[in-house]
C-alpha cells in the first residue's frame, strides 16, 4: 500500500508517496512547529535540552509538569505565538521561520510586551527559531528595545541547531514508540520537508597536514563555504595516512579577523562554551594567524574531535561501498555526507 498527497500518481505532475507521519500534517511553518511541539510535549528531557539552547537553565518543573502551547493567541494585536514553553516560573515564546524568511524586530518585540502573559514568571525569553543565521540589525534592534519591566531576554537560534538535538537525543522512556517517533522527524527534516538546507550533516573536505593539527589540537576548521551550515566535520586528511579517521560536531561559524585574538569565545558559540573548548579555540586561533596572511576568514568552531575508525577511509574504499553519492578525488567546496551514508561505509 503507497500513500500519496495531492493529485493522482498517473498524472504527469505526479505527487511524492508519504515518507513520514509527520507529513500528513503538510510542510509549511506550521505544521514544522506542530512536530517538533509534539515530540515537546512527550520528551521532557528533549524539552529541557531545548529550553538550555534558548538561554535558559532548566528547573525541575521540566521534568514534571510544564506546558506546551501551539499557536497561541491571547490578544489579537500582540499577535500569533508560534510556541510557547512554561513551567514554574519560566516562559518562553519561539517565533519560528524557515527558508531564508526571518521575523522583524516589531514582531518580536510584540511577544516581549505582552505585560499580562509574563507578570506570574520571573524567567522569560523571546527566542527566534530560523533557517538561516538572523541577521544582526535584528538581533540588535530586539535587544536595545526589550522592555525593563517585565524583564524578558532574547536569544537567536537555528533549526539545524534543533534537528542536532534530536539527532543526539535518546527517547527518555526508551521505548521502540518513542524513538520511531524520533526516527520520523527527522525523516520528515530530510525528506518530506523543503529544507535542503540540511543536507549538510556531515561536512568533508580535503585537509592538508597543517590544517589536520589546527582541527585536532584548535578543534578549528577553515571553510570557505557557508552556504549550507553542517552539524559536523570530517576531514579528509592528505598526506601519509590519508583518509577519514576523525569527526567533530560544530558548535559555531562565524567570519572572523584573525588578527585579533578574542579574550571569550562567548559570542561565537550556540551554547555556554567550556573552558576547555576555549583554550584549544585560543591555540588554533593562533595557528590559522600564522598560517594565513589574510585577516577575514570563516572558520568552523568545534567540539572535541574524536575517532570513530581505528584506520582513515579512504575515497576508494568509500566508494566500493556503491553509495548514492560518491567521494570525488578532488572533494568540491560544499561537500557533505548524511549520517547514514558514512557510517554504512565505516
Amino acid at each position: 500500500m503507497r500513500l500519496y498527497i495531492g493529485k493522482n500518481h498517473d498524472e504527469k505532475d505526479a505527487s511524492v508517496s508519504v515518507q513520514s507521519i509527520f507529513r500528513l500534517a503538510g510542510r509549511n511553518e506550521d505544521a514544522l512547529t506542530y512536530a517538533l511541539g509534539f515530540l515537546l510535549a512527550r520528551d521532557p528531557a528533549l524539552c529541557a535540552e531545548l529550553v538550555q539552547l534558548c538561554g535558559v537553565k532548566p528547573t525541575r518543573s521540566f521534568k514534571s509538569d510544564y506546558t506546551v502551547h501551539l499557536q497561541e493567541v491571547t490578544d489579537r494585536h500582540l499577535g500569533r505565538r508560534d510556541i510557547v514553553i512554561e513551567a514554574g516560573k519560566v516562559r518562553i515564546v519561539l517565533e519560528a521561520k524557515i527558508r531564508k524568511a526571518e521575523p522583524a524586530a516589531e514582531q518580536l518585540l510584540k511577544y516581549a510586551e505582552d505585560t499580562a502573559k509574563w507578570e506570574n514568571f520571573t524567567t522569560g525569553m523571546v527566542v527566534s527559531l530560523t533557517q538561516v543565521k538572523l541577521s544582526p540589525a535584528v538581533q540588535e534592534d530586539v535587544v536595545s528595545k526589550l522592555p525593563h519591566k517585565p524583564k524578558v531576554g532574547f536569544k537567536a537560534i537555528q533549526w539545524h541547531q534543533v534537528i542536532d538535538l534530536v539527532l543526539r537525543h535518546e527517547p527518555s522512556d526508551g521505548s521502540e514508540v518513542s524513538q520511531f517517533l524520533f526516527d520520523e522527524f527527522v525523516r520528515y527534516i530530510r525528506r518530506d520537508y523543503d529544507m535542503g538546507y540540511y543536507d549538510a550533516e556531515i561536512k568533508i573536505q580535503d585537509t592538508n597536514p597543517e590544517n589536520a593539527k589546527v582541527f585536532q589540537e584548535g578543534w578549528l576548521q577553515l571553510t570557505n563555504y557557508r552556504i549550507k551550515s553542517p552539524l559536523y566535520v570530517a576531514p579528509y586528511f592528505t598526506g601519509k595516512n590519508a583518509g577519514i579517521s576523525m569527526i567533530a560536531r560544530v558548535v559555531g561559524a562565524e567570519t572572523v579577523d584573525l588578527t585579533e585574538i578574542p579574550d571569550t569565545f562567548g559570542w561565537v558559540a550556540r551554547e555556554q562554551v567550556t573552558d576547555e573548548q576555549q583554550q584549544h579555540w585560543s591555540r588554533g586561533w593562533r595557528m590559522l594567524r600564522d598560517l594565513y596572511s589574510p585577516s577575514l576568514q570563516y572558520v568552523l568552531f568545534l567540539d572535541k574531535p574524536f575517532h570513530f575508525r581505528s584506520s582513515p577511509l579512504t575515497k576508494s574504499a568509500f566508494n566500493a561501498t556503491k553509495p548514492n553519492k560518491q567521494i570525488p578525488q578532488q572533494i568540491p567546496q560544499g561537500f557533505s555526507l548524511r549520517f547514514d551514508e558514512l557510517l554504512k561505509a565505516s
